[in-house]
């Protein structure tokens, strides 16, 4: 049987605790009954029968600050004495992501130059001006296209103006139509709406990370390895020895609340003897002694759950929100001041960013939709080539359109030698033009890095297409580990709380699949005859 104590906290005078002498849970949630004598003897012995002064909370005080993130920059690797000046930023212009992770401002592509044209083609037709796309088309006609497969961009090019044109013109305030003043106005706001965000760049192409540093008062929160997944209070660490932007002023508040006990599915009754439901069974959970995440479940569900409350606190998005005081006011009358959780604990605290004592930050983060992939690179060691790989698996080209690399390179791959009969021999196997090599580089006795060189070979270079990697990249070897890597390019659309919808390319780095193999000889002979 389990032994038991009573403890005398909070608003309940005396608490119940099961210490189970077993690894089993059953027995002691069970709470057999043997007789109805024995029953009101245990609801004596429970304090069922006994009157409590103790109260309930009816109405608590909040009181606090938040500090809203002023400016954000991208950050430098250690040793760099060089910074990036501050970026000022207001939380109402949209989520920081979009300034974070994006690629910054770029000249568009073919796809986009005639998804632009397209939409002022729509716009001088509501505008009931389509008489007027002839001569639009005369001044902005896009280029003759070079021959090859049919796809959206061939076909509403000639019927389309260059949008990249376009806007050269109307941001210059110098259209060369007349008579399109309004339409153009209302397209080059469009067209501002999705062009990339002209921000600095934090993307460390010798990791494959974000690294950015963000401005909240006096306090500067830095992200060392931000893997572009969406930013979170979890996402940053304080840097104590930082210089901050000029902080924005503190917005403090002080709100009445009303507390609500805290409920879920398989709460215990009210009464120890009372019948509950029966849809969550703690006692049929599967724990041991070192099972520790599965009997804090346990004891929160059958010991501490009617001890919590909750009230819901609205504070800002893009602020640090530090709590000042919560005096709660008991159903007598009572007033009680609840002290932060861990108070006296330096070394216990929830959702509290490391290195800083206190408060809740809201990151100004808008994950949005994430679309289909625009290109995708892996990662990859090979222990029996005595290399690493970065493998470009899909590129997008200039027309919007998804290239499968290995597609593309079995439809071009060189043939196989042909088989003489009696054998032949090869310098090296050809590898993919696709898996690209990283070759160590050492910079110390002690430490290596990976640079990215071409791979020579008869009838297959190795090329990037992308905008990933390039040519003579290096790459820390830590960032290849044996698990692998996958650093991908997605766009992403987020609305805002304000409506306005904000979108941008997102660069994110994944585990990987594991060790690859790109068949990768020296010195080879191959036989006449296949292998048994």
């Amino acid at each position: 049987m389990p032994r038991t104590h009573f403890e005398q906290s909070g608003f309940f005078r005396f608490r119940l605790e099961p210490l189970s002498r077993t690894d089993e849970v059953a027995t002691g949630l069970a709470a057999r009954v043997h007789d109805p004598a024995w029953a009101l003897t245990r609801q004596w012995q429970f304090g069922e029968f006994a009157g409590q002064d103790a109260g309930s909370p009816v109405l608590a005080t909040v009181s606090g600050r938040s500090t809203p993130i002023s400016a954000w920059r991208p950050a430098v690797p250690a040793g760099v004495q060089e910074v990036h000046p501050w970026v000022a930023y207001d939380p109402a212009s949209g989520p920081l992501d979009t300034l974070v992770e994006s690629e910054g401002a770029t000249d568009p592509d073919e796809y986009t130059r005639v998804e632009g044209g397209a939409q002022f083609v729509r716009l001088l037709d509501e505008a009931g001006l389509s008489s007027a796309l002839p001569q639009v088309l005369a001044v902005y006609r896009f280029d003759p296209m070079p021959s090859g497969p049919t796809g959206l961009v061939t076909l509403l090019a000639p019927r389309v103006p260059d949008a990249g044109r376009l806007a050269a013109d109307l941001a210059g305030g110098a259209l060369r139509v007349d008579g399109l003043a309004a339409v153009g106005a209302r397209w080059l706001a469009w067209w501002r709406g999705i062009a990339p965000v002209d921000a600095p760049d934090t993307f460390d192409p010798h990791r494959f990370e974000h690294r950015a540093d963000f401005s909240c008062g006096t306090r500067v929160f830095h992200a060392e390895e931000y893997l572009g997944d969406g930013l979170d209070w979890f996402s940053v660490d304080l840097d104590p020895g930082a210089r901050s932007a000029d902080p924005a002023p503190d917005r403090p508040f002080s709100r009445e609340v009303v507390p609500a006990t805290v409920r879920f599915g398989g709460i215990p009754a009210d009464r120890f003897w009372e019948m509950e439901d029966a849809q969550v069974d703690f006692g049929a959970a599967e724990v041991s002694a070192l099972d520790t995440g599965r009997l804090l479940v346990i004891a929160f569900g059958e010991v501490y759950g009617n001890d919590w409350f909750l009230f819901p606190l609205e504070v800002p998005v893009g602020s640090l929100t530090t709590l000042d005081g919560i005096v709660v006011t008991d159903s007598f009358g009572g007033t009680r001041t609840v002290k932060r959780a861990g108070d006296a604990d330096a070394g216990w605290n929830l959702f509290t960013v490391t290195g800083a004592d206190d408060g809740l930050l809201v990151l100004p983060s808008g994950q949005g939709a994430v679309g289909e992939r625009l290109e995708t690179v892996a990662l990859a060691r090979d222990e029996l080539a005595n290399l690493a790989w970065a493998i470009e698996r899909s590129v997008t080209d200039s027309r919007g359109e998804l290239v499968d690399r290995r597609e593309r390179w079995l439809r071009n791959a060189p043939e196989s030698p042909p088989s003489s009969g009696i054998g032949s021999y090869g310098v090296q196997t050809v590898v993919p033009d696709y898996w690209l090599p990283l070759v160590p580089q050492a910079l110390t006795t002690a430490s290596i890095r990976f640079v990215l060189v071409p791979l020579e070979q008869p009838g297959a270079s190795s090329q990037t297409l992308g905008r990933l990697l390039r040519m003579d990249q290096w790459v820390h070897e830590e960032e290849v580990p044996r698990e692998g890597a996958e650093v991908t390019r997605s766009p992403v659309l987020a609305r805002w709380f304000d409506g306005s919808w904000h979108p941008w390319v997102r660069r994110e780095k994944n585990p990987g699949g594991g060790e690859s193999s790109s068949g990768l000889l020296f010195d080879i002979v191959r036989p006449s005859e296949t292998w048994p």
